[in-house]
């Protein structure tokens, strides 16, 4: 993609060559994003290296603590408190009803004492919660899925569980309020205990009469299996308040039955959300829950519409159905909008100021910008995390309402991947689908910078060494290599879905067998694949063929070198598998990030057995020394498998050290944690703009009406009129005419217009108003205040670097398609609006790092705009134009300048600049005169010329003292209301429209009129 050399100029220097790219962001842990990395054609797969060690998670948590002080003591509120925000919530909710406490049903429900939670109708405290939480525990949640609920209907444990005696608590049932009568008294079985002196005052006598109300549910939960690692980096911030916030997604009646939740009467939904929000401790430490109610039907179609049909298969490189209507299209498209929107309105509900929002996966991808709208006044703190790949942006534009899905997205402070690669699509999109500008790191939206970044998940180390040398594991590993004795294992673990790789899997260890004979009856494939609920009846035929025809070609009676299991296994049997494998196996097509990979190599501390991953997934950039295979090239990966089957123990232990130490380095606490940081770091790179606030409008009327003298300088496009698409169309309106008249007219008053418009304009539409002064081309033409003739500062300019910067636009403009040079009296311009946005991006800094070279020998300023880079000669910007002024209106008392885009913040930072050094009570204001008398002598002469009141030096290289003081300076940005005080400005104060300037140029008119 990089263009040739250019032909030999003569104004560039000969040595001249293409430049470095810019220098990537990176933390020690969750990389952001490069601006050009995009833009390198063989970057499609690239993983930025990270020559420092990961943090650890204590300096993680450090960094988070300092972070959070840092931006308090700059007045950003941080409460401390984290709201996750998931489709599902991590529990199995069982409903009771029931006439006590305790049934029968409770032997089967409830595995022990350490795993139960009961929430009990009429639960008053949050202490009953805390302790039995199976979220806090150990081993609540690891990473093989449990049976489909929606194929089995939620089997019960085996009978062989403790008696519920011993594993209720009853602590777990709470005393009744008096409206409430007490429960029945239980059985002997399950006889009470003496409550804790802090719940002994609740408790109330029964009321006979009401005793067939009371107590006629209770619920019941367990830890809802898979996500692992999701709930295993939650269950890291405990120590940090915490607040989930999700649909009950399994909910299950005691016999078994799934359970909907539109079948739930209102206490019952109640008395769950409750009971789950007090899960957090009366002081809300902990992890508390807030469910979502949704509609069943509803749910059915988000989540089988949008959800499956559409951003599944998009993000997993899977073409669209064929027979997808404009009709079905609309109606996935409007379950998804207002079931994101009733979980925007859910966390809008129990949001604090300062709050951490952290959002996760595709299902929400809505919530960030509809939060960021339902809670516009306090500028909530948003983090958007995805779990699955994002895909190219030639794919993602397949998807019908990609901008809004993307502008959905973009309303965080911070959108976070597992991988780079998943991070730049999702720039490039952003680029070419919605046309947003790249910025390092990020992406500029209307102003506001969303930053980017990846972070890979990880497991829950610690489960996992605990999970493997459980008493259960060890026989198990004995059975199965007294079975495979003499024969090397090879393990594989995938849902059966399309994008795991089953199929693929099973046709290169085919091919393996083929090409490879002597490993005939030597080798045998376990392949275990879990159902989940999207099950294709034809992908699981073409599995089982598949199995059938590779051991009827290469077994026999007494041997299959396929062994499949379309089942889940137990946590025993799993990691048991894992243990005594010779090799695994990962063929997905394409996967966020597998954490089966990470597992084995926990599980293979001893055997040090080697790892093939796909590279399309996640967890391969994680893994740097596994095995690397493309899934589609078949021999390649049987050339993998013979590889790592004959690798000596050397070469395993040298790759598996590295494995170990990055999974052991990057687990779900670390990724939890540098989520959170990684935010925080956001919010502190907008610590400028964040808290730019609202014009005081009094404030300026009463610093106006006191002043003697006042200088008021104004952008035009943007600030006295709105952007329109025609700029032709950009007239003042009659308002704006008349206050700028009496403006002008106050002798009081020095009125300035700085534009980048041309001359003719300006002259058009306001050269009628007296005592008017204009800058046109950004400052290359002045007219001054009282005189009708325009002064060009490009005559005494040798303007001969026109020619040369032409050459070097026109050699680029061949190049980029839909680029064109535009040129001016005073500045030549190079757009690429209409060009592809990335290639274009690309061809522009290539252009502007040639043009930045030549600054040294020729004078001109290199400007980059909005899809554009305009080359003019030097010291003719708006912040040259404001010097000038400040310099020579050294006794103006007050000053107003205004503006809205990047090139009025040079007139910005020109003002703040007079400011910088000076100090209360330490001396007076100087501003030291502008580098354009030197290079103009001409100007120098007129100021001087005009100096009536002899308020200069004679010497204009010397200083003047300035009248100004900092509480009568209004640095102005113009902004819309969706994102003001989130730019990038030097200004001290915003408003939100030109119409609102200009009605407060009418108030100050009114105020020289009177005079």
């Amino acid at each position: 993609m990089t263009a040739a050399a250019p032909p030999s100029l003569g104004a560039l220097p000969p040595h001249l060559t293409r430049p470095d790219g810019p220098t990537r962001l990176s933390s020690n842990y969750g990389h952001t994003v490069s601006l050009l990395e995009e833009n390198l054609p063989d970057a499609e797969e690239w993983e930025p290296s990270n020559g420092s060690p990961p943090m650890t998670l204590d300096e993680i948590e450090e960094a988070i603590g300092k972070w959070e002080e840092d931006l308090r003591s700059k007045g950003r509120e941080i409460s401390g408190r984290t709201i996750v925000v998931t489709h599902s919530l991590p529990y199995v909710c069982t409903l009771h009803k029931t006439a006590s406490h305790s049934t029968k049903l409770d032997d089967h429900i409830l595995p022990d004492a350490g795993e139960e939670s009961v929430l009990g109708s009429g639960a008053t405290t949050p202490l009953e919660m805390g302790p039995g939480d199976p979220l806090l525990r150990t081993r609540a949640l690891h990473s093989p899925t449990s049976t489909n609920l929606h194929a089995s209907k939620h089997k019960m444990p085996p009978l062989s569980f403790p008696d519920p005696a011993k594993s209720l608590k009853p602590s777990f049932h709470p005393a009744l309020p008096p409206s409430r009568a007490a429960s029945p008294a239980p059985s002997p079985l399950h006889a009470p205990t003496e409550l804790p002196p802090d719940l002994r005052h609740r408790t109330h006598s029964p009321d006979p009469a009401a005793i067939q109300q009371q107590q006629q549910h209770r619920w019941v939960l367990h830890p809802r299996r898979g996500h692992s690692a999701l709930n295993a980096g939650l269950r890291s911030l405990k120590d940090r308040p915490l607040l989930v916030v999700g649909r009950p997604d399994d909910l299950v009646k005691a016999e078994g039955d799934l359970l909907g939740s539109n079948e739930l009467s209102d206490d019952a939904k109640r008395d769950l959300e409750q009971g789950l929000r007090k899960m957090a401790g009366a002081k809300e430490q902990g992890i508390g829950c807030v469910p979502v109610w949704l509609d069943d039907a509803l749910h059915t179609r988000f989540y089988e519409g949008m959800c499956k049909e559409y951003l599944w298969p998009i993000f997993h490189y899977l073409s669209l159905p064929d027979n997808i209507s404009k009709k079905t299209e609309q109606a996935a498209w409007e379950a998804y909008y207002e079931t994101n929107l009733i979980y925007a309105k859910k966390v809008a509900s129990v949001y604090k100021p300062g709050d951490l929002i952290w959002i996760h996966d595709y299902h929400l991808l809505l919530v960030p910008e509809m939060l960021r709208e339902i809670l516009k006044d306090q500028s909530p703190h948003i983090s958007l995390f995805l779990h699955c790949p994002f895909p190219s942006s030639e794919f993602f534009r397949c998807l019908p309402r990609r901008e809004a899905l993307l502008d959905g997205m973009l309303g965080c402070n911070l959108v976070c991947f597992q991988a780079h690669s998943y991070a730049r699509h999702f720039l490039s999109s952003c680029v070419r689908v919605n046309g947003y500008e790249a910025r390092l790191g990020g992406v500029d939206v209307k102003g506001r910078v969303v930053h980017l970044a990846h972070c890979p998940i990880g497991i829950d180390v610690d489960n996992v060494e605990h999970d493997r040398t459980q008493p259960g594991v060890a026989p198990k590993i004995e059975a199965l290599r007294r079975v495979y004795a003499g024969k090397k294992i090879i393990v594989g673990r995938d849902k059966l879905d399309p994008t795991k790789g089953v199929l693929p899997k099973l046709r290169a260890f085919e091919r393996f067998l083929h090409d490879y004979p002597e490993w005939a009856d030597k080798v045998v494939l376990m392949q275990v694949t879990s159902p989940s609920p999207g099950d294709s009846p034809a992908l699981a035929a073409k599995v089982g063929e598949l199995v059938d025809q590779i051991n009827g070609t290469y077994g026999s009676l007494e041997f299959q070198p396929v062994h499949h299991y379309h089942q889940t296994i137990e946590r025993d049997e799993y990691f048991a598998l894992l243990t005594v494998a010779d090799l695994a196996l990962i063929t997905s097509r394409r996967d966020g990030m597998n954490t089966t990979a990470m597992e084995y190599v926990i599980c293979q501390a001893e055997a040090k057995g080697p790892l093939i991953v796909s590279e399309f997934t996640g967890v391969s950039s994680v893994l740097s020394k596994a095995v690397k295979i493309n899934p589609w090239d078949l021999g390649g990966v049987a050339r993998a498998i013979d590889s790592c089957l004959k690798m000596p123990l050397e070469e395993r232990e040298a790759r598996h050290n590295v494995l170990y130490r990055a999974v052991k380095s990057q687990t779900a606490s670390v990724w939890a944690h540098a989520n959170i940081l990684k935010l925080l770091e956001s919010l502190q790179g907008e610590q400028a703009t964040q808290n730019t606030p609202l014009l005081d409008e009094e404030a300026v009327v009463t610093k106006y009406a006191a002043a003697k003298r006042r200088l008021l300088m104004f952008d035009y496009d943007g600030t006295l009129t709105p952007i329109v698409k025609d700029p032709s169309a950009a007239t003042p309106s009659e308002g704006l005419l008349k206050s700028l008249e009496v403006l002008a007219a106050d002798p009081r008053n020095i009125v300035y217009i700085i534009s980048g418009r041309d001359g003719a304009f300006l002259e058009e539409h306001l050269g009628h108003i007296p005592n008017l002064g204009m800058s046109a081309e950004h400052g290359c033409f002045l007219r001054a205040p009282g005189q009708s003739k325009w002064t060009s500062l490009t005559d005494e300019l040798d303007m001969d670097w026109k020619k040369d910067v032409t050459r070097i636009f026109r050699y680029y403009e061949a190049r980029t398609q839909g680029a064109f040079v535009e040129k001016k009296v005073s500045s030549v311009t190079f757009h690429y609006r209409n060009a592809d946005p990335v290639f274009g991006l690309f061809q522009a800094k290539e252009c502007q790092a040639m043009l930045e070279s030549m600054q040294e020998s020729l004078p001109i300023d290199v400007l980059v705009g909005k899809k554009n880079v305009e080359v003019r000669p030097a010291h003719t910007n708006k912040g040259e134009i404001v010097r000038r002024l400040l310099y020579q209106h050294p006794d103006a008392e007050f000053c107003m300048c205004a503006g809205d885009d990047k090139t009025d913040e040079d007139m910005f930072h020109s003002m703040a600049r007079i400011f910088s050094n000076s100090t209360p009570g330490g001396g007076p204001t100087l501003v030291h005169p502008p580098a354009s008398f030197s290079t103009f002598p001409s100007l120098a002469r007129a100021v001087k010329e005009e100096d009536d009141e002899g308020a200069l030096p004679e010497d204009l290289s010397q200083p003047v003292e300035s009248h100004l003081d900092p509480s009568a300076t209004f640095m102005i940005a113009i902004e819309a209301l969706e994102t003001a005080g989130a730019k990038m400005t030097m200004a001290n104060a915003v408003l939100e429209s030109p119409t609102a300037l200009i009605a407060l140029l009418g108030r100050l008119a009114d105020i020289s009129r009177k005079a």
